[in-house]
């Protein structure tokens, strides 16, 4: 992860957080030796750690002694969510552009240097089921993460660089050079599209949305499939995104 040294970083509080992060990575529910492993501290240190916040209610722990999230997390991640000024804004837009369109729409936000989908509205009658996938390392493959990578400052690209680049499907861009390509052409272009790179069969189409101080803030983006979504949409879809992005980013304060 990206992180700034500051002596102010309290270890055990760090290593707590970084469980959390570590058991929203994984599909399944993890035992204490597969923890240790991986946060690379001794099993008795991710024990009291586990215990608690088992506690608290932020982990919640299986029969078999495994560990996964708990669900106070839910509660905390509601009212988050609820107090982001860009959620306020996007979602009677974000509700607007998914019924005209019968299409996904999500709104991503760049997190350090992790994708972070901060909100998603379906139409009233979805055609199309994304599979349950995390985005947070995705950032290179789909189109929020390129339009948001490609505003981001050169450290997080770099970071993201160092962690490794994940192919996902045989069309994930996964070569430095290519990437940063695709990179300036996202900028020049205002628009980005992730055809089949993330989840093979479906294609998203991003623009981004600016604050007030006209910087990138998010992107929005709708996903279909790809049989659904082919290059003779493209066009209506990116100017109708760029319609609807415009509006969200005037009501975050932007004059653009």
């Amino acid at each position: 992860m990206l992180q700034k040294a500051s002596p102010y970083i309290v270890a055990s509080v760090d290593r707590a957080l970084e469980l959390l992060l570590i058991l929203g990575r994984y599909p399944h529910a993890m035992g204490v030796t597969e923890l240790s492993k991986i946060l690379g501290v001794q099993k008795s240190t991710v024990h009291s750690l586990l215990q608690t916040m088992l506690a608290r209610g932020f982990v919640q722990q299986t029969d078999n002694g495994r560990y996964s999230l708990g669900m106070r997390l839910i509660h905390l991640g509601e009212i988050c969510a609820e107090r982001l000024d860009i959620r306020t804004a996007a979602r009677p837009i974000m509700v607007e552009l998914a019924n005209e369109t019968k299409e996904i729409v999500l709104l991503a936000v760049l997190a350090r240097d992790e994708l972070v989908i901060v909100d998603k509205v379906e139409p009233q009658r979805p055609f199309l089921i994304i599979p349950k996938f995390d985005f947070s390392m995705a950032i290179h493959s789909t189109a929020v993460g390129k339009i948001l990578l490609a505003h981001a400052p050169e450290e997080i690209y770099e970071a993201i660089l160092l962690r490794g680049i994940e192919r996902f499907t045989q069309f994930t861009l996964t070569d430095h050079e290519s990437l940063r390509r695709e990179l300036m052409k996202v900028r020049e272009q205002g628009y980005a599209i992730g055809c089949n790179e993330t989840i093979e069969g479906i294609t998203c189409i991003a623009v981004p949305i600016y604050n007030a101080g006209g910087k990138v803030a998010a992107a929005l983006s709708i996903s279909s499939a790809s049989s659904m979504l082919g290059v003779d949409r493209y066009e209506a879809i990116i100017e109708i995104l760029k319609e609807k992005a415009k509006l969200i980013s005037r009501r975050l304060g932007c004059t653009c």
